[in-house]
């Protein structure tokens, strides 16, 4: 598997567990070719290790401090010019770190790099975090995109989807949901702001039925006020604690694993790679409570 990375010399937190002794495996996926308004997430990854080397660790949150986690940062994958050929390559390594009892973090990239994660994993469940639902048959021409990438693997392959902080939407989109009531769910963002547990009343439902969950953030849940250095940024967002305080109520043993996507970094002076160090962190310490619990 390490022909797929390129080592970074500034992991996460500014630190690393060998890997054989990890429970939780990072990896940047620096995807940006399909964008349809700002580019730059390839810089994302380096950008999230670079905030994260400036934060305190100990979260009051859940109590847990760094030394509790057991993570190893694997570096950034080699991906290509091809979407194809890099969402094999991020397939290949979540499958390789799924297989050694790992759980793969993904640090994004365009979003469309979950689309690899899923092949690999196949969950039952996917709670994605989006103020879009990316369930475009295309966009712009491309049948795979940033925007199209949720729809493709819902044709690929069956699991239920709920999407959070939804409020950039298509009518083309809302006719997919609309025709696919048992397999969408919405909450939008205006009914998170408004309280984060009700609004998940249905969200909770299906994740009680669900034996695997894959857990989706797209920085662009969170107001651009909150966090303005996006590929798309969409007003009316949630902030960083009702992003939390969701994950609190959603994060359990069955979470495969996780990915944080859609920073372009070079659109603000660091707010938003802080922002997402920190939730990255944040849902590290929230996996580890669950296993704990």
């Amino acid at each position: 598997m390490e022909e797929l990375f390129k080592p970074t010399l500034q992991p996460f937190l500014d630190t690393t567990t060998p890997y054989g002794e990890a429970r939780i495996a990072i990896t940047g996926a620096p995807l940006d070719l399909t964008g349809s308004y700002r580019r730059g997430t390839r810089f994302a990854p380096e950008a999230i290790r670079q905030a994260s080397q400036y934060m305190d660790t100990y979260s009051p949150r859940t109590g847990l401090d760094v030394d509790d986690l057991s993570f190893a940062d694997l570096g950034n994958l080699k991906l290509s010019e091809d979407v194809e050929a890099s969402l094999s390559v991020i397939e290949e390594a979540v499958r390789s770190i799924h297989d050694s009892g790992k759980s793969p973090l993904l640090l994004g990239g365009e979003h469309t790099a979950t689309l690899g994660a899923l092949r690999a994993l196949k969950p039952d469940l996917v709670v994605d975090f989006d103020a879009h639902l990316d369930l475009r048959d295309r966009l712009m021409g491309l049948e795979l995109s940033h925007a199209t990438f949720m729809r493709r693997a819902m044709e690929e392959f069956d699991f239920r989807l709920v999407v959070l902080g939804s409020r950039a939407l298509s009518r083309e989109e809302l006719d997919f949901v609309e025709e696919n009531p048992d397999r969408i769910s919405l909450v939008n963002s205006a009914e998170l702001r408004e309280g984060v547990e009700p609004s998940l009343k249905a969200a909770r439902g299906w994740l009680e039925d669900a034996s695997s969950v894959y857990l989706s953030i797209d920085m662009d849940v969170l107001d651009p006020a909150v966090a303005p250095a996006v590929g798309n940024p969409s007003p009316e967002g949630i902030d960083v604690t009702q992003l939390l305080d969701a994950l609190s109520l959603l994060v359990d043993e069955r979470l495969l694993g996780f990915d944080l996507t859609e920073v372009s970094p070079h659109y603000d002076s660091g707010l938003t790679a802080t922002q997402a160090s920190y939730i990255v962190l944040e849902t590290m310490y929230l996996m580890e409570g669950s296993r704990r619990s």
